[in-house]
């Protein structure tokens, strides 16, 4: 074991750097992580923060959020790009045409070492300009398609036998396969602690440098990874094999990042039991709730029957849901108005393309309007009289608390944290419980008292449970722990 490159134990920290790794979010994109993510930066100035994002498909169209001064973008990690990243050793001329068949091993095995898939990325990383080249050898095919055979076959208790392989799935795996490769070849800058923002590709930076450098890793759930990709399989209309394949990649993923990780801190405890499920010890769980910001006083709102919907354009918001739900209570209030702010998410295209249709077919018209982003939910939904949400997976939503801290009453689904942030303040149904979630709805916009006693109560339970400071505090305290542990490193 080597010594990490960290500052030596006793030494004086003049700051803390820390690495964030985000996936898919933060800059780039607007929404609950990605405010979360501004959250940390803007209000621990006593760090320095390393952003690197990675993404997929050239995803960058411009910055979302601006840094602050105590933060630097890092070079972005394009898990579809072309170029290679920068060499940093002389090249020996040596591949490895068993690399892609060991990561597939050690990443899709249902009872694969997560140490073996480090071990594997770590070599990546040590050699970059040999990762891509590995997947172009002679016989790196054979063995990739070996291997998958071998985890179809592999015999478990929890896995339904008899999944046949097809080809295309096979391709598609093993371009994923090279992505977590690439994503392990890129360079990463010594800090103190990396905190990974998902327990997926965004994990791969933190594995690779807590491998070689001993740097203590802290992982933030917000959603579940692993249950977000088993949703995706379950809605997406591609082969058994190719869902299999989706699947295992998530898992494997998040098997890894739970392993290494020194803490984890989901948003909400509701997802503590699938962590443990997946290999983190209780004892290193320790859910920290988001919070935000509150006014001193409640700003009444005003009549009428205005519905604000805050949130991306993305299936797993379930945007559908709330267009039939939006449809039944104008059937019964014809008067009511929905608005939706957010942006679509990045490849939901097609998704928004399906709403809009559905839109069109329920002849909303403009009773329900979808706005785009908002630079300002705070002040759309201080113009509602109430607030929905219809996910059918969440972490502890920031929408949600959002609107509790403006003093308004909350319909949502009951998924992830929802019902320690909204309980007394709100009305809940199940996901996908159009008239569940449209008679919650009707009855707030029926009875402005109620609606009114749940938003001063929600306001309440924010300014008492889910503030920003607290937040802050409760970080700044693991950031502390960590940076002063000692690192331990394997050598290269």
């Amino acid at each position: 074991m080597a010594r990490s490159g960290r500052q030596p134990a006793g030494a004086r920290r003049e700051r803390t750097r820390v690495l964030l790794t985000t996936e898919g979010t933060y800059p780039f994109v607007v929404g609950g992580v990605s405010t979360w993510c501004d959250q940390l930066l803007n209000n621990l100035p006593e760090i320095d923060w390393l952003v690197q994002p990675v993404v997929a498909g050239g995803m960058r169209q411009g910055a979302a959020f601006q840094l602050p001064s105590n933060a630097r973008l890092e070079p972005v990690i394009d898990l579809w790009g072309s170029t290679l990243p920068p060499p940093r050793f002389a090249w020996s001329g040596r591949t490895r045409p068993d690399l892609p068949a060991s990561l597939a091993l050690a990443l899709l095995g249902w009872s694969a070492d997560p140490e073996n898939l480090t071990s594997e990325l770590t070599w990546c990383h040590l050699h970059p300009e040999a990762v891509i080249a590995s997947f172009r050898r002679r016989g790196a095919w054979r063995l990739f398609v070996e291997a998958l055979r071998e985890i179809v076959d592999e015999p478990t208790d929890e896995v339904t036998p008899g999944l046949k392989l097809d080809t295309a799935a096979a391709v598609r795996c093993y371009h994923a396969i090279s992505w977590a490769a690439r994503a392990a070849s890129f360079p990463t800058p010594p800090v103190d602690v990396v905190h990974v923002t998902a327990a997926g590709w965004a994990a791969i930076p933190g594995l690779v440098q807590k491998r070689l450098r001993g740097t203590p890793l802290l992982l933030t759930e917000h959603g579940l990874y692993v249950r977000e990709a088993y949703l995706a399989a379950a809605r997406s209309l591609e082969s058994g094999c190719a869902r299999f394949l989706s699947t295992r990649i998530a898992r494997g993923l998040a098997r890894a990042t739970y392993h290494a990780a020194d803490l984890v801190a989901p948003v909400t405890d509701a997802h503590r039991p699938w962590e443990v499920a997946l290999g983190v010890p209780p004892e290193r769980i320790w859910a920290i709730p988001n919070g935000v910001l509150s006014p001193d006083t409640v700003e009444p709102a005003a009549p009428g029957k205005v519905v604000v919907s805050v949130g991306r354009i993305d299936p797993l918001k379930d945007v559908q849901t709330m267009l039939r739900v939006a449809a039944e209570v104008l059937r019964r209030h014809p008067d009511a108005v929905f608005r939706h702010y957010g942006p679509v998410s990045p490849g939901q295209d097609a998704y928004f393309a399906q709403c809009e249709r559905l839109h069109r077919w329920l002849y909303l018209r403009d009773s329900f309007r979808f706005m785009g982003p908002t630079s300002d939910p705070r002040g759309v939904i201080r113009g509602a009289n109430l607030a929905l949400m219809t996910s059918i997976s969440e972490g502890f939503p920031m929408a949600v608390l959002e609107a509790l801290s403006q003093g308004r009453p909350v319909v949502t689904t009951l998924v992830g944290g929802v019902l320690d942030a909204v309980m007394g303040a709100g009305l809940t149904a199940a996901p996908r419980d159009v008239f569940g979630l449209a008679d919650a709805t009707c009855a707030l916009l029926e009875d402005p008292r109620l609606a009114a006693t749940l938003g001063a109560r929600g306001q309440a339970r924010v300014r008492r449970r889910f503030t920003q400071e607290g937040m802050l505090a409760s970080y700044r305290e693991l950031f502390a722990t960590l940076a002063s542990a000692p690192g331990e490193a394997i050598s290269a």
